[in-house]
C-alpha cells in the first residue's frame, strides 16, 4: 500500500504546479529513479515504483479535470492496442485495471464530494475480484487522495506536461550503462535506506563519466577496494 507514504509527495507536487513559470525554486525534484532503458524505449524501473505510479495517476486525474482525456489517452495509451503504456509487469490483473482506466473517460468533471474511487468501482467493466488486488486498491485511495487536494485546481494538466518550462522533474539513472543492475543499486541504496549525499554524488559522477573505457573499473574500485 502506497498511498499514505506518498501524500506528502503529492501536495509538494501541488505546491510546485501552482507556482509560476520562471520560479526560481522549479522544479521540484523526485530524486533518483532507477532502472534499465530497452530498444523499444520502454523503461523498466527498479526503484520508484511508487512516485511513477502516483505520477501516472495524476496525469490521469488532471486530465479528467480540465477536459483533457483526449490529451491524456495519446501520451499513455498504445493506440493500435488499446492498452496502457504504464503497466506492470508482473500482475495481470493490474494491468487490466490501467488498460481500462487508461481508455475510462468520465461524463462529467470531478465534483467535490464524489470520490473517484466510487465513480469507477461504479462501471460496469470494474471487477469485483479486483477488490482483492492491493495495487488496484491503493491506486484507488491514491486518486481519492490526489482528489481531496487537486479538486479546485485549474489548468493543471498543461502545466504537469510541460517540456518548455518542467514543473516537476527526476533523474533517470540507467542502470544497464553499467552492467551490474540489481546489484549496483543495492549496493547504492543500501536495500531500500535513503541515499547520502555522497552515494547521490557517486551516482551523479557514474553517470557522467559512464562512456569513458575506465567508467566500470571506477564503479567497481568505488564499491570495492577503495572504501575498505
Amino acid at each position: 500500500r502506497f498511498p499514505s507514504a506518498a501524500s506528502a509527495t503529492i501536495f509538494a507536487i501541488l505546491a510546485a504546479l501552482v507556482k509560476p513559470e520562471g520560479d526560481p525554486s522549479l522544479p521540484f525534484n523526485l530524486d533518483f529513479i532507477y532502472g534499465t532503458v530497452e530498444e523499444e524505449k520502454r523503461f523498466l524501473p527498479l526503484d520508484g515504483q511508487q512516485r511513477l505510479t502516483t505520477l501516472f495517476l495524476l496525469h490521469w486525474y488532471l486530465a479528467w479535470k480540465d477536459g483533457k482525456s483526449e490529451d491524456f489517452v495519446k501520451i499513455f495509451s498504445d493506440s493500435d492496442k488499446g492498452k496502457s503504456r504504464f503497466y506492470y509487469r508482473v500482475r495481470p490483473s493490474s494491468n487490466e485495471f490501467f488498460d481500462a482506466l487508461v481508455n475510462f473517460r468520465p461524463g462529467k468533471a470531478p465534483a467535490e464530494d464524489n470520490k473517484p474511487s466510487d465513480l469507477i468501482v461504479d462501471q460496469p467493466w470494474y471487477f469485483r475480484s479486483w477488490r482483492l488486488d492491493t495495487t488496484i486498491q491503493s491506486a484507488l485511495i491514491m486518486l481519492d487522495d490526489i482528489h481531496g487536494l487537486f479538486c479546485d485546481s485549474t489548468n493543471l494538466f498543461e502545466r504537469l506536461i510541460s517540456d518548455s518550462q518542467p514543473a516537476i522533474t527526476f533523474q533517470l539513472l540507467d542502470l544497464q550503462n553499467f552492467g551490474l543492475s540489481n546489484d549496483l543499486y543495492i549496493k547504492m541504496n543500501s536495500r531500500g535506506k535513503p541515499l547520502t549525499p555522497f552515494e547521490n554524488f557517486k551516482a551523479r559522477f557514474e553517470q557522467d563519466i559512464s562512456h569513458s573505457p575506465r567508467a566500470k573499473e571506477f564503479a567497481h574500485k568505488i564499491d570495492g577496494a577503495w572504501p575498505n
